[in-house]
């Protein structure tokens, strides 16, 4: 909690951060640094039991869950240049981190439903933009990356199946043509 006490009656030291929680902020800002895609849950009641079930299914699909503290972190994004990070951390804010953003906007939705009332989705971070929970949300029922590469990947294959398909149908009624010529003069061959 802040020190209310004007500042010339506050102790010596006061108004800077102490050690420990210098190297939280710069541990924050490395480990956040490089990472652009982020959705942020606020707890607001999960058990230790629930927390770490909530740990092991995100691990399992290879993402990482990551309890914060608010102010620290608030000021390590800042610092990291994201704008409007305030309405980012409400409360006890945990953060998922993901490769891909629709799949953590798609399981935080998951975990939201789950333990209802007991997780919120206060926003998140997309390229390194500020998202509020209503984006996080829409994300969520966007397709995810590897469902737009399928889709894209099959969108370009289709033309050229097509156009395949085109080259090679005159070719093979030109072959069956001759090779019904063919055998036609070999049965009139030995006829003869």
């Amino acid at each position: 909690m802040a020190d209310k006490r004007p500042k010339d009656q506050r102790p010596k030291g006061a108004d800077v951060p102490n050690r420990i929680n210098r190297l939280l902020k710069e541990e924050v800002k490395t480990r956040f640094s490089s990472v652009t895609n982020l959705v942020m849950i606020s707890n607001l009641g999960l058990n230790s039991e629930e927390t770490v079930e909530v740990r092991n299914g995100l691990g399992e699909k290879g993402l990482k869950l990551r309890v914060v503290r608010s102010r620290l972190s608030m000021q390590a994004f800042r610092e990291l240049g994201v704008e409007d990070v305030e309405k980012l951390f409400d409360g006890q804010t945990a953060i998922i981190e993901a490769e891909d953003p629709v799949m953590a906007a798609k399981l935080a939705v998951e975990l939201v439903k789950k333990f209802d009332k007991k997780l919120k989705i206060v926003g998140g971070l997309l390229e390194g933009k500020a998202l509020d929970a209503k984006a996080v949300k829409e994300l969520a029922r966007s397709k995810s990356k590897p469902e737009q590469l399928a889709e894209v990947s099959g969108q370009i294959q289709g033309p050229g199946r097509k156009l395949v398909g085109v080259v090679l149908g005159p070719g093979r009624t030109l072959a069956g043509q001759i090779k019904a010529l063919v055998e036609k003069k070999e049965k009139e061959g030995t006829a003869a």
